[in-house]
Order: C-alpha cells, then sequence, then structure tokens
C-alpha cells in the first residue's frame, strides 16, 4: 500500500516508522526541507526530531508534492494552523481515489471540524479521522498504541486495519468522525487545568477529583456539539484525555504546571501551544450558550488561568457547585422531526434530567387533534432519543401543577407560540418560552405529505 505522511514533525516520523514494520507498506515523509529529506533518505535519521533514533530503512522522504499523485493512503500530520495550506496542496495534487486520514488536533472557526473543513474545501468524502493515546517518543520505538478511527464507510476502516497489519498500531473505532474530531481538540482544555492543579496540590485526590470533573465536562460538551456522548469511551476519549492530562511528556499539561509554579511569562505566551490553546477555548467559548457554560465552571477556570496566569486560585467548592435541574415540556411529538429535536436539545443544555409530557391518544381526541403515529409508537421514538430521561402521559389540560410537585421540576418550557399562556406555573418553578425552530412543523410536514 502506498502511504504518504504529510508532515515530517515527531509525530509523522514516528508513525512512518511504525507503518513500515508492514512490508506490505511503502511509506513516504512529503517535506518542504531538502536537507531533511536528504538525511532521511540517505542516513534514515530525522536530524532535527530524532538524531539519534535511526528509522526504518524503508522509510522514504520527499520534497516533490508529486508523490500525493499515487498515494493510496495520506495522512495528515501537520499542525492545524497549516490545515488552509494542506487543503489547497491536496485540491491540486492528490489522487482521484486517495484516502486523506487527519491526525492532526483543533476545531476551526465556529465549531468545524478539520475533517469537515477538508471535505468542503476537496467536495470529497474520502476524508476521515484517526487519534488517540500517542507520544511520539513511545512511537519511534514501536511501543503498542491505540488509536481511534472514526469513518463513515466500511471500506475506509478495512483499508486502515490492512495498513496497520503487523504493525504495534491497533485500532478502535466508531462513526462518529465528530466526536472524534472534537474530543482530541477538548482534551488539550483540560490538560492545562490537570497539570495546574498538580503544580498547586501534588495530592492524588485532587488530581483525579478534577480528572472526573474534565471527564464530566467534555461529555457535556461533545454532546451538544453535535458527538456521540460512547465516543468517550474509545481510546480518542478517555485514553486521550488521560494521556494528555497525567503524564509529563504533554505539552498541555506541562504548561499547567508552569502556570502552577508560577513560571508563566509573556514570552511563553507566544508559544504554539499556548496560542493552540487559546484558539480552542476561544471558538468553544464563541460556540457554546451562555445556559450551557454555566456547567462548565472548569473550562471557564482554565479561561481566566490563561488571561491572568498569576491568579490561579481554586475554589473548589464553587467548582462543584451546581443544583441539579429538572425540566418538564408538553407536546404531542407526531412525526418526530428536526424542530423536535433542536427543542429537546435546548431543554438539554437547560437541566440535568428532561422530562416530556406525551399528549396520549384520548387527549389528542379531546383536543380533536388528528396523529399519524399513536402514543405508545411516539413514546418509544421519545425514550430512545438521548435528549430525554423520562416520558409520562399527559392525559389532561391540568395535571401540569401535580407534575410539577410529584417530579421536583425546576423548570418548565414551551415553544414561544404558547407565550404567557403558563405563567400560572411561575408560583411552583421557573417558567420559560423557547422560539420555534424556522420553516418546520408537524402541520407543515403532513400537508407535504397529503399532497
Amino acid at each position: 500500500m502506498k502511504i504518504v505522511l504529510l508532515g515530517g514533525g515527531s509525530f509523522g516520523t514516528a508513525l512512518a516508522n511504525q507503518l513500515a514494520d508492514n512490508t506490505a507498506n511503502e511509506i513516504c515523509i512529503l517535506l518542504r526541507n531538502p536537507a531533511l529529506e536528504k538525511s532521511i533518505n540517505q542516513t534514515h535519521i530525522n536530524t532535527k526530531y530524532f538524531p539519534k533514533r535511526p528509522l526504518r530503512s524503508s522509510v522514504k522522504a520527499s520534497c516533490d508534492v508529486g508523490v500525493l499523485a499515487n498515494a493510496e493512503v495520506i495522512l495528515l500530520c501537520t499542525p492545524t494552523k497549516s490545515i488552509t495550506a494542506v487543503a489547497s496542496l491536496l485540491k491540486e495534487n492528490r489522487g482521484p481515489n486517495a484516502l486523506i486520514v487527519n491526525t492532526a488536533k483543533g476545531v476551526l472557526e465556529n465549531g468545524e471540524t478539520i475533517v469537515e473543513y477538508l471535505r468542503k474545501e476537496l467536495r470529497y468524502k474520502d476524508v476521515i479521522s484517526m487519534k488517540g493515546a500517542s507520544f511520539s517518543a513511545e512511537m519511534i520505538n514501536s511501543m503498542p498504541t491505540l488509536f481511534t478511527v472514526g469513518f463513515d464507510r466500511r471500506f475506509q476502516l478495512e483499508k486502515l486495519m490492512q495498513m496497520t497489519k503487523h504493525t504495534n498500531i491497533f485500532l478502535d473505532y466508531t462513526n462518529d468522525i465528530r466526536g472524534v474530531e472534537l474530543l482530541s481538540a477538548l482534551k488539550n482544555i483540560y490538560a492545562i487545568a490537570l497539570g495546574n492543579v498538580d503544580a498547586k496540590y501534588n495530592a492524588l485526590n485532587t488530581r483525579f477529583m478534577i480528572l472526573t470533573k474534565a471527564i464530566e465536562e467534555i461529555k457535556v460538551i461533545l454532546r451538544n456539539m453535535g458527538g456521540a456522548e460512547e465516543t468517550i469511551f474509545l481510546c480518542c476519549g478517555i485514553g486521550d484525555i488521560a494521556l494528555t492530562g497525567l503524564s509529563d511528556l504533554s505539552r498541555n499539561r506541562t504548561l499547567g504546571l508552569l502556570i502552577g509554579k508560577g513560571f508563566y511569562n509573556e514570552a511563553m505566551a507566544e508559544n504554539a501551544v499556548v496560542l493552540e490553546g487559546c484558539n480552542t477555548l476561544r471558538v468553544i467559548d464563541q460556540t457554546l450558550s451562555d445556559s450551557l457554560k454555566e456547567k462548565l465552571p472548569l473550562l471557564h477556570k482554565v479561561k481566566l488561568m490563561l488571561q491572568q496566569p498569576l491568579d490561579d486560585h481554586y475554589d473548589f467548592q464553587e467548582l462543584f457547585r451546581r443544583k441539579y435541574k429538572t425540566v418538564l415540556t408538553y407536546g404531542t411529538y407526531d412525526l418526530l422531526h428536526f424542530g423536535h429535536l433542536e427543542l429537546l436539545r435546548r431543554l438539554r443544555e437547560l437541566g440535568d434530567r428532561v422530562i416530556v409530557g406525551l399528549s396520549t391518544d384520548e387527549f389528542n381526541q379531546q383536543k380533536r387533534k388528528d396523529c399519524v403515529m399513536n402514543y405508545e409508537k411516539r413514546k418509544h421514538l421519545l425514550e430512545v432519543l438521548s435528549y430525554v430521561d423520562l416520558v409520562i402521559p399527559e392525559k389532561t389540560w391540568d395535571q401540569k401543577i401535580e407534575d410539577i410537585k410529584n417530579y421536583g421540576v425546576d423548570l418548565f418550557v414551551m415553544g414561544s407560540d404558547w407565550e404567557g399562556k403558563f405563567d400560572f406555573l411561575k408560583p411552583y418553578c421557573e417558567v420559560r418560552y423557547l422560539p420555534r425552530t424556522e420553516g418546520i412543523s408537524t402541520t407543515k410536514l403532513k400537508s407535504i405529505i397529503k399532497e
């Protein structure tokens, strides 16, 4: 298999060396440095990153972008900041059937992932993700290493399994490409917090308290930004969070350690690791709603830490103070559509437990509302959604006060078309009206179906 690694840094070089253990692979590192190309091809040494570690003799290097034309797999091992240039390079030089695999870790503007950006720019679907708990210093010595593959077509996974055969690289996998991409960026933010806490307290209890909080917050962000919750249990999730947050080989953890020890200065503020972390924080901060950010005090703490590194005191009472909030809404939810899903997603942002009062068939008859699906089917569809924790039957208009009392409801939410109609519930809980998703409704869908 012809494989080109775009980028000859420590990660690209170490990965190339591992993949060379599979003798069926033809490995080429695409570089911009002719001197480094000569060194790798003649002495099998990457003088810049691994001057004392000989590479496999089968690892080749080239400065000729023409090698991309015949590549079956192109591994992107470049910094996130170079992704625009990478897209231009691939657009002009890649072969028509190459599988492009992103290993760069970062999030672009408006929460767009690198894979999404490349698919859009290249107008090409065969762009996937491979991320994991991996340090180059260990990969170069062929230590067993696990990666998560985010893919959407089976042949993509099979090609990577073939590529890594007979190597010490192992794969777990998911169809949640977005989740894999997001996790690889989010863990860097929380690694700063873990390093900082270790520097200030040097206590295992405190370290794992913050690790637990970090995983909780990353899970919340992942779900809100469109990733699947279960992806956090793969190598790209907990594996990479632990590796980056707890190992002193991690640059982001080291940044947190330096801040905690009082060694942070203006020169460090211009460091690439700091800038990348600040950029990821900025994008996440702009993407998430204010109500969701209230659930993320550790994220806020890291943000303040980077802005004011000399003021990194922890108020643990505040960090772990959060009232458990139950949210209640009502509806018919016939012909479940995007508008419904968007409302339920926003409800999940607002609370910890989401309860849906679902109109029964008998109650719908009283309201003179015809449903395509019966109660049990509508109930089942809601119950399989990760946004919904409990579905209860709505049998009458007058049951709401009793439901609020019985289920300990803190927040009652309905669409803005009900504005003011449920203000009588305010003595019992908070009442809020959310705007409907424009351009879609069950009534509109039914009219389209009839046509």
